[in-house]
This record gives C-alpha cells, sequence and structure tokens, in this order.
C-alpha cells in the first residue's frame, strides 16, 4: 500500500526589522528616561543660528568620564516601586568652581551650544532652554561622549599590544621586570661612584699642576749606564706668574697664596693678561662688584660654592667679587671644592 505524500513545508517568514526613526524637522523627538544615550536625534530645521557641531574631547575629559561615567540617580517616590533608585545617564549643563577640570569643560560645550541657538528653543521669560531642546543636546553629547571613549579605549589597547611574533624570531615576550635589572643598577651605582672619585683625583692635578716637559730620553741600546749614576729629572717649568704684595716693608712675594687663587692662575688656556706678575687681593673678603677699567675678567664655579669673579686692573691688581659685567667675562673655569675660597662664597 503506498504511503501518503508529505505535506508541502510552511514557507518562512522573514523577520521584520522595525522601521528606522526619522525624526521630525519642526519639533525635538520626546526622549524618554530609559532611552537616553540609544538612539541619536536630529535637532529641528531652525533650531541653530550659527552652525555648530560637537567638539573632539581632550584626553584628560575621556579619562575623566572613563573613571566617573556622567549618570544621575533617579528615585521613584510613587508606588509600586516607591522607594527604587535608578541611574540615568546624563551630561552636566552647569558646574562649581571646586568641580572637576573635565566636568568645567563638558560644561563650557553646553554654554558654547547655547550660544548657538535660536529663539525657538529658548524660553523668552526665564532665558532658559525649552526642556524638549535640552533632553536632545544631553542625548547627543552622551553618545558622542561614549562613541569618543570606545575610539579612545581601542588606540590604547592597540599601543599596549605586544607585536606579533615574526617568523624569524617566535620568542614570547615575558611581561614584568627583566631578572637582569637590579644587576645592572647596582653597576651603574657604582660606575657613578668611581666617576666622582676620579673627577675628585684627577681635577685638582689638571687645575694646579703644569704640564712637564717632555721625558728624558731612554739611553741608546747597546749603552749601560754607569752604576750609581742616574739620569736626571727635569725640574717643572716655573709658574707663568709671580704674585706680589704690597707690605710695610715693601713689595715682596706673596708667602701665603691661597689654594683656590693657585688653581684658577695655574690654568694653561688662561687669558694672557693673568700671566706675568701680579699683585694679591687686597683681602680675602669680597667686593661688590668689580670696578670699571678692569682688563680682564674670568668666572670661577668650584663646587660647593658660589661662582665669583675674578678681575684683573691695570699694572696687574688682582680683584674679587661676587658680580661683574658679563660680557667682559672671557671664560669659565669650574674646580673640585676648596676650602681656601673666601666664606662669602660657601653656601
Amino acid at each position: 500500500m503506498p504511503l501518503d505524500p508529505l505535506p508541502p513545508l510552511a514557507p518562512h517568514e522573514k523577520k521584520t526589522s522595525p522601521p528606522k526613526h526619522v525624526c521630525s524637522m519642526s519639533t525635538p523627538c520626546p526622549i524618554c528616561l530609559s532611552d537616553v544615550g540609544k538612539c541619536y536625534h536630529s535637532f529641528p530645521k531652525g533650531t541653530f543660528k550659527a552652525r555648530f557641531s560637537l567638539p573632539i574631547l581632550p584626553k584628560f575629559v575621556l579619562k575623566h568620564y572613563a573613571a566617573n561615567p556622567p549618570v544621575w540617580t533617579w528615585s521613584i517616590k510613587d508606588r509600586p516601586n516607591k522607594g527604587k533608585s535608578f541611574q540615568v545617564p546624563t551630561i552636566p549643563v552647569a558646574s562649581s568652581k571646586l568641580a572637576p577640570k573635565a566636568v568645567q569643560w563638558i560644561a563650557a560645550v553646553f554654554h558654547l551650544f547655547k550660544a548657538h541657538l535660536s529663539p525657538i528653543a529658548i524660553d523668552t521669560e526665564t532665558g532658559r532652554i525649552h526642556q524638549a531642546w535640552l533632553c536632545l543636546y544631553q542625548n547627543n553629547m552622551y553618545i558622542h561622549l561614549q562613541a569618543q571613549l570606545k575610539v579612545s579605549h581601542k588606540v590604547s589597547t592597540q599601543h599596549s599590544s605586544p607585536p606579533p611574533p615574526t617568523k624569524g624570531n617566535t620568542s614570547v615576550p615575558v611581561d614584568g621586570p627583566s631578572p637582569f635589572s637590579n644587576v645592572i643598577a647596582e653597576l651603574r651605582a657604582k660606575i657613578a661612584l668611581l666617576h666622582k672619585k676620579l673627577y675628585n683625583l684627577a681635577v685638582p692635578h689638571k687645575a694646579c699642576c703644569l704640564r712637564h716637559s717632555n721625558p728624558p730620553p731612554s739611553p741608546p741600546l747597546g749603552v749601560i749606564p754607569k752604576e750609581g749614576s742616574t739620569n736626571p729629572t727635569p725640574s717643572p717649568p716655573p709658574p707663568p706668574f709671580l704674585l706680589l704684595k704690597a707690605s710695610q716693608n715693601g713689595i715682596a712675594p706673596d708667602p701665603h697664596l691661597p689654594s683656590w687663587l693657585t688653581t684658577a692662575l695655574s690654568i694653561e688656556d688662561i687669558p694672557s693678561a693673568f700671566k706675568g706678575t701680579l699683585y694679591s687681593p687686597s683681602s680675602v673678603t669680597l667686593s661688590t662688584t668689580l670696578p670699571q677699567g678692569t682688563v680682564s675678567t674670568i668666572k670661577l664655579a668650584f663646587e660647593g660654592s658660589t661662582p665669583f669673579y675674578l678681575g684683573i686692573l691695570p699694572r696687574g691688581f688682582l680683584e674679587v667679587a661676587p658680580m661683574a659685567d658679563c660680557s667682559l667675562v672671557a671664560n669659565v673655569y669650574r674646580f673640585p671644592p676648596d676650602s681656601t675660597i673666601p666664606m662669602a662664597c660657601w653656601k
């Protein structure tokens, strides 16, 4: 007995999407509290007297609202849900001087928006924006803020994510500090300490001592020096200056030269005016400023003390002062600490 044929399948009904919302060109769309931030609405025709568009939000605004979403608490006072509270998204339109900088910036945008409105959106009696236009602005600004936050988050994740491994490099990056970071830090500290010790040892000799002449020639090959004979060591050349001091007995070399003055005058590239016969400063105290007619001036900076100036007057008289004409300074020299400098220069 043949089987009955199968009944035909019912055709699939196509799911129809709800019609797309079209904003009215004459009146603002009504927005419920539950619909804030869900759909972007257009402003009615004639809302603005000048063109207005929502600005790009700065980073500090996005950072603030990413941590503090703009919402306000709506509490129900009537039954059956009396006493319940709901979080409603919103955008602040006013702020105090104590409000965060991001909130003040958003409130300033609202005042800019209000300045572009035409009279149809503002109540002539109170000067405030009609509630319908205010809700429309807050809805669109909230959507604009959420879109900017998504873009900012996407860009930050792209920059923070590690690059994909290449064919030649299949190693997986390991998060966290390198195991050699502590060793590197200790080595850098030791190097810095050695640099400081080397500076304290080398700089005084470089500043105080002149270069010696060429070393004595070694004996020719095949010549054996006699027993007890030594090669005479050449004496260092005399200093390029002679410091004199006037006293009751006349003019004589100054026997009590401070080491800082000897260090400064022994510099190889010191101006030529500071070479030859000079007269020591009248005292160890500083003058207010170098007098007029100073032939040459140099600036001395000893570590741990205030820089001061050494000038030479006509006939070779030296003068020390904390101030001088900067246009007359020939050069600036830096030295390690020296306890013999004038007391007024210590910090």
